[in-house]
This record gives structure tokens, C-alpha cells and sequence, in this order.
């Protein structure tokens, strides 16, 4: 700062001198005195703006640390200017439904092998994944598919089944007679008549097997579409009615046999045409047979009647020639026979049945009973 007063008084005292030297009659022009002045008052203003430079504040520079934006805060500062975007709210989480099962274990694995008409039991074990007690109102219920012999509905349980506990499900349940995958699907049905499954889309717990061998019952498929009853007469109807000259077939539900047992399955009552030789046969559709079953069946008078018969099996492969597979003598002498032929070498090939009752002499009297015949492992 001294230095700068310095320069300022040297200026003006050489301005000073140049006039006085010009005072002894050499006019200084007026270009030159303004020239000085000018040069003098350049230089003043050149070092006030040093000065002025000099006691300024140095402003921060563009790398410098902004101001945190608002929505850096933390949830619990205040300001008088809150930041206009909201805190993200709490999503809530969706209320657990009244009724709803989850699937625990199983017996009878998907898959599982067993043969036509086979016995099983299926068991479930369902957890109560819901919010409600399952009691005695609670229902097990057939839903789709192949019911297997199952009930169209059974209860639940006898006891309450609380939020988080468990229950077992028991079905006595018989594989179909045909071959293949067999699926029969269930739910659950609350006392409202509400019907509920597992997961929160209530799918439903299933029984899945597969069934192998052949399996026909004789018995139960005697009126189908296909199968057609005969006899020396003629075309006979199906069921027919005890006591028709033409012969007649038809199902008893609780058969007398030989021996004077009733029994609880059901059998084939035939009686050939009442004619000396008179015969009846019923014919079956084709079916495919598979390896390791065979034709099995009780035969005998029916109860006391005194009968003097020839049962028949019969059979055409892929619509050839009839020929015979198996005869049996039988007469009234209070004893059944139970009978098995082995179709292993018909395996693989259509084959139609024929089941022949003969009269040996005299058909009076000749009521006999073809019990349980079936194709089976």
C-alpha cells in the first residue's frame, strides 16, 4: 500500500515539474498535459482496483461441498420448508384367510402300481393353515376325476383342528378295472357349505395310481351295449325272467350256491332252453389281454337245484374262428368248484368271450350259476 502512495506522489511531481519547465515561454500543448493526466489517472484506478482486489472475500469455487438436498435427511429432521415428496408409506400384508389347508404327506405315492379291483387305503395329512377351528362340521368331499370306490363326502374329523395343527384323511378306496393312470381329486367343505382346498388358489389333494394287467368282470358288464344272450330259441332279452321256455340269464345280487351258502357278491343265474340239449351262451365284446392274468370264477348248480350241465369258455382271437379254452362237468352234489384258466398265450391279442352252459340230456332243472367270473392278475 505504501509503495502504491509512493508512485502516485512521484507521478504527480513530475507532472509538476514538465509545467514549470514549460512556464519559459514553450507552450506545452494540450495533448501533452492530458496525456499525463490521463496516464496519471490510468495508473491511480489500475491500483484502486488492486486495493479493492486485495480486500475481497475469495467466493467458493465449483468442486466445493454443496448444500445436502432435503431428501437426504433423516426421517426425523424438521425444516419451516418440509420436502414435498412423502416418506414411502408401509405395504400391508394381506390377512390370512379363514379356511385353508396345506398338504403335509401322503400314502399311496402318485404312480403307484396295483392291479384291476385292488384294495387300498389312501391317506392324507393336511395342516390347518388358516385362521378357523376345523371340527366335526367339516366336511372331506369327492371334487373330479375317478372316485375309486371313495364316499362322495366324509367328515373331516371328530375332534378341533386349530390354526397350525394337523389332520389325517383315510379313504378304503379299490383301483378301476381298466388299465392305465387313474386320478380322483378331493377338497374340504366348511359348515357354510363353502368348499376349500390347499393354498390360496384351493387346489385340490388327489389319488393318483396306475392299474396293470386285464381286468372284466363278467357279471357286472352281462346287459352292456355289445354283449348279446342266445340260445337254440333265438336272441334272448337281457335280463331275462326264472321260468322262460327260451332260456333266460340274469343277476342275483345274494346267489345260493351248492353247498346252500348265500353269498354277498353278485353272480350269473343262467338256465339253458328247456329242450332235450337246450343251451344258452352269452357273447362279450373284444378285449385286449394282458400278460399274467388268467379267467377265474366259481360254477356249480344253483342252490339245490339238480342240474346236469357243461360249462364253457369260449373264445375268438381278432374276430377268427369260436374255440374252446376250457370245460367243466358239473352236477348237483352239494359242492362247488372254483375254476382258473391262465391267458398268458392270449396275451397282447383281441379276444372275444363266450360263456356256454350245455344240457346234458334233459334241461329241466338245469338252473346254474357262473359265480364271480372275471379276467384278472
Amino acid at each position: 500500500m505504501k509503495k502504491s502512495i509512493r508512485w502516485i506522489a512521484l507521478i504527480v511531481f513530475l507532472s509538476l515539474w514538465v509545467s514549470g519547465c514549460n512556464y519559459r515561454g514553450e507552450e506545452t500543448t494540450l495533448s501533452q498535459v492530458d496525456q499525463l493526466n490521463t496516464a496519471a489517472a490510468a495508473t491511480i484506478q489500475a491500483q484502486q482496483t488492486l486495493i479493492s482486489q486485495a480486500t475481497v472475500e475469495p467466493t467458493q469455487n465449483e468442486t466445493s461441498t454443496p448444500t445436502p438436498d432435503v431428501d437426504d435427511r433423516n426421517p426425523g429432521d424438521t425444516d419451516e420448508n418440509p420436502a414435498a415428496t412423502p416418506l414411502p408409506e408401509d405395504t400391508p400384508t394381506p390377512s390370512t384367510k379363514c379356511d385353508q389347508a396345506a398338504f403335509v404327506t401322503e400314502t399311496v405315492l402318485d404312480g403307484t402300481k396295483l392291479k384291476p379291483g385292488e384294495t387300498f387305503t389312501k391317506t392324507w395329512t393336511l395342516k390347518n393353515n388358516g385362521n378357523c377351528i376345523w371340527d366335526s362340521n367339516y366336511d372331506v368331499i369327492f371334487f373330479e376325476g375317478d372316485a375309486m370306490g371313495g364316499p362322495a363326502s366324509q367328515p373331516l374329523t371328530s375332534e378341533n383342528i386349530a390354526p397350525g395343527e394337523s389332520v389325517q384323511i383315510s379313504m378304503e378306496m379299490r383301483s378301476p378295472i381298466t388299465t392305465g393312470t387313474h386320478r380322483g381329486d378331493f377338497k374340504l367343505r366348511n359348515a357354510s357349505g363353502i368348499i376349500f382346498g390347499i393354498g390360496p388358489n384351493d387346489a385340490p389333494f388327489w389319488v393318483k395310481i396306475e392299474v396293470q394287467g386285464t381286468y372284466y368282470d363278467f357279471t357286472k358288464h352281462f346287459c352292456d351295449s355289445g354283449v348279446s344272450w342266445s340260445s337254440g330259441a333265438g336272441e334272448l332279452p337281457c335280463p331275462g325272467t326264472a321260468g322262460d321256455s327260451n332260456g333266460w340269464v340274469r343277476v342275483i345280487d345274494e346267489p345260493v350256491l351248492e353247498n346252500g351258502v348265500v353269498d354277498d357278491e353278485p353272480g350269473l343265474q343262467v338256465h339253458p332252453q328247456m329242450v332235450h340239449g337246450g343251451w344258452i351262451r352269452g357273447t362279450y365284446p373284444e378285449i385286449i389281454i394282458t400278460s399274467g392274468v388268467s379267467f377265474k370264477s366259481i360254477i356249480g348248480c344253483y342252490g339245490s337245484a339238480d342240474c346236469d350241465v357243461k360249462f364253457k369258455l369260449n373264445y375268438r382271437v381278432d374276430g377268427g374262428p369260436e374255440q374252446s379254452l376250457a370245460t367243466w362237468h358239473e352236477v348237483q352234489d352239494g359242492r362247488f368248484s372254483r375254476v382258473s384258466v391262465d391267458l398268458n398265450r392270449l396275451a397282447g391279442r383281441k379276444v372275444q368271450f363266450i360263456l356256454l352252459v350245455e344240457a346234458n340230456g334233459s334241461a329241466v332243472n338245469d338252473e346254474a350259476l357262473w359265480f364271480g367270473p372275471r379276467i384278472e392278475p
